[in-house]
């Protein structure tokens, strides 16, 4: 339902009855009258002349040849109010107000907080205003405590998605205080998109060791030190030691220092110095004092020029993008058509794929194997993607290898299944796209017996990423359990993070948190299942083995710990890993038991235990986006 929109006014210094302009900002719902589906927006009466002087953009909004398409562009629609043209932004109030006070003689109103200031920022860049940029930047980043330790990741993750460079990579190197952990991100890693991750990944990786290269520079600069005591204590020269610890000092300092790199500065490097830089010569017995201002100035020259050297290698990946669908095609580009079976006479209709090869097709075929394509076919009006040629033509986006594959699915032909993680997932993806259910579970049950199977470890984090995107929910599942098998973290997604949304890496964090809760469940359960058992048999005067009852107890309590680090049944009980556990045992602990009996009976609980857990684990279920 549509809200009813009330406008009201700003008021000074927006209010000049001479105004030839209003700027009206996003509408806001009004809590209170959430039943009466209202919302306001707020008006600023503002004078053409300055906003075309401080942004090129507004220039050419208000041109008298102003372009449709740069409305829309910028989502922004027009109106009248007052006998006045109105432009309706899609900026919230605040965020317009500080826009205007950084371009008004007036005082300028700072954005606050953290969202608000990336916000204005994404503003000022998105209307080229250069200078309001310039103004708001070392305010948000330095002079004023918004961007922090704690929100660094949060800035970075918003930055980046608004294109806004600077800002992200300021934020990245706050974020090098912090563990690179899915817990330390948190719910912010909702708002993190997989370009975002990987560029932080990426960041993070070659900085810490610019950092490195930089302190080893600074280190080789200073030598023993000699030369860097206050001007009060001259060189020392003559001094053959003025102690031997001092270097190795100075040196650890500087590595507690750049531990927390957002917070590097002249008095951190005093508290972080134990003597403060105050020591007794060796040789002469003086009391002498560092020049610890002159050295920490050339550390943060020889960092800074390191870290700006990587920024610069590294500014392409914070484009802030995703990957790009294809391009339109050119109509006037050359097209090939496939051939045999796809070039039959009787056909009455081409599709042609995103690298031009066209496909000669039978509406009644695609239309009876999916839902889009019917609904192309019989709604009102002239053909689709019709060229002023004899047969309709219909542009595509997928490529000719995944458009074969799918026609071979519906066509009385033997189907053709990619051999590649990469075109399986395209062609359900196809699948999906055009609703062809009974393909796409055709398709479905081909993979299952494919040998080697499709998702594996190696390939997991890929094609749980791809899959998750386009919420594949089965695809999801079997990558999510062939995650298993690896650890959960940056460094082992490594160059798959570019697939991985970070609301999607929270959802798989999850899942294994509960895999895991399950597994110390199952083999619980089993093991009070074995006392149970053991008890009774104990009242009936029954043993069947004198070792079991010691052995399985052990058994059981291997698997548990194995599950508080491992979230696979095929890891938890994991043969090897078992067997060198009981060689361990064996001999911290004399056992009266046969070790060939003990082997059997463990092998019969792991592999029972190995059934029961993947069961169980199969079971639980991930999470998709809310979209799915």
């Amino acid at each position: 339902m549509s809200l009813s929109c009330e406008y009201v006014n700003f008021g000074s210094p927006f209010d000049d009855s001479d105004a030839d302009l209003i700027l009206r900002s996003s509408p806001v719902p009004v809590p209170e009258l959430v039943g009466e589906n209202r919302a306001i927006a707020t008006q600023f009466r503002v004078y053409k002349l300055i906003l075309i002087k401080s942004s090129l953009i507004f220039k050419r909004l208000l041109s008298e040849t102003s372009e449709s398409h740069l409305d829309n562009q910028l989502g922004i629609t027009r109106d009248n109010s007052d006998n006045l043209p109105v432009l309706c932004l899609p900026e919230d109030r605040d965020t317009l107000h500080s826009l205007l006070t950084a371009i008004y003689p007036t005082d300028v109103v700072h954005p606050q907080t953290l969202d608000a200031l990336l916000r204005a920022c994404a503003a000022a860049r998105k209307y080229n205003m250069s200078s309001t940029l310039a103004l708001f930047r070392p305010y948000g980043i330095r002079a004023a405590p918004i961007l922090t330790t704690q929100n660094a990741f949060r800035a970075y993750a918003l930055a980046f998605n608004e294109g806004l460079k600077d800002e992200a990579l300021e934020a990245a190197l706050w974020t090098l205080s912090l563990p690179q952990t899915i817990e330390t991100y948190g719910e912010d890693l909702s708002i993190a998109s997989g370009p975002a991750l990987y560029t932080l990944w990426r960041h993070r990786e070659n900085v810490l060791f610019a950092i490195e290269i930089g302190i080893q520079e600074c280190t080789a600069d200073v030598g023993d030190l000699r030369g860097w005591l206050s001007s009060s204590h001259g060189t020392h020269d003559s001094c053959p030691d003025l102690g031997s610890g001092l270097r190795n000092q100075f040196i650890n300092s500087i590595k507690k220092l750049t531990a927390d790199f957002s917070s590097m500065s002249f008095p951190k490097l005093i508290e972080t110095m134990p003597s403060q830089g105050r020591f007794q010569c060796k040789s002469c017995g003086d009391h002498l004092q560092l020049d610890l201002l002159r050295l920490f100035n050339r550390l943060e020259r020889r960092l800074r020029a390191q870290v700006e050297q990587v920024h610069l290698e590294l500014l392409p990946l914070f484009d802030g993008s995703e990957e790009h669908a294809p391009a339109p095609q050119s109509s006037s580009e050359q097209s090939n058509n496939f051939g045999a079976p796809f070039d039959r006479q009787d056909a009455d209709l081409i599709i042609r794929s995103f690298d031009h090869v066209d496909f000669h097709v039978h509406k009644a075929i695609l239309g009876t194997a999916s839902v889009v394509f019917e609904d192309m076919f019989t709604a009102p009006g002239p053909s689709p993607g019709e060229q002023g040629q004899h047969i309709p033509v219909i542009n595509l986006a997928e490529d000719s290898k995944t458009l074969y594959c799918l026609l071979t699915a519906i066509y009385p032909i033997d189907c053709s299944i990619p051999e590649t993680l990469e075109d399986v997932l395209s062609l359900l993806i196809a699948c999906q796209k055009y609703q062809m259910d009974s393909t796409l579970t055709c398709i479905r049950s081909l993979l299952k017996g494919r040998t080697p199977p499709l998702f594996t470890a190696p390939n997991s984090f890929h094609a749980y990423g791809i899959a998750s995107r386009y919420n594949l929910k089965e695809e999801v599942h079997l990558a999510a359990q062939a995650t298993l098998e690896r650890p959960l973290s940056f460094d082992e997604c490594g160059e798959d993070l570019r697939f991985i949304s970070g609301a999607d890496l929270m959802r798989l964090w999850r899942y294994r948190g509960q895999c895991t809760k399950v597994a110390k469940n199952c083999i619980s359960q089993m093991k009070v299942k074995e006392d149970i058992i053991r008890r009774h048999e104990a009242r009936s005067g029954f043993l069947y083995d004198a070792g079991r009852p010691f052995v399985t107890g052990w058994c059981y309590d291997h698997f548990l710990i194995r599950a508080a680090v491992e979230s696979s049944s095929k890891l938890i009980t994991d043969r090897q890993a078992l067997e060198i556990a009981l060689k361990k045992y064996r001999k911290s602990h004399d056992t009266v038991y046969s070790p060939t009996n003990e082997t059997r009976i463990c092998e019969s609980i792991r592999a029972e235990a190995e059934e029961i857990l993947r069961a169980a684990i199969d079971a639980v279920d991930v999470e998709l986006s809310r979209s799915s």
